[in-house]
């Protein structure tokens, strides 16, 4: 699943992104693999990804990886 991208006007993305923290986010997004988030956790995780690149591509390449292990674990059944 690739989520969409939103362009919002440079000042209000400033403020956001620089209010999140990319460290964070990206603990979340390993860790809803093995547990699932809270609700304020899945907002403030999808706030930031509609917002940064960078986090955007890592959840993208984090979901890519997790089905290519799947695949190649179901290979044998």
């Amino acid at each position: 699943m690739t989520l969409p991208r939103i362009e919002l006007p440079t000042p209000v993305r400033r403020t956001i992104v620089k209010n999140l923290n990319c460290k964070d986010v990206s603990v979340l997004i390993s860790r809803q693999h093995d547990q699932p988030l809270t609700i304020g956790e899945k907002f403030w995780l999808r706030l930031h990804l509609y917002i940064c690149n960078g986090c955007r591509n890592f959840a993208n390449n984090m979901q890519m990886m997790r089905a290519a292990m799947k695949r190649y674990l179901d290979r044998d059944k």
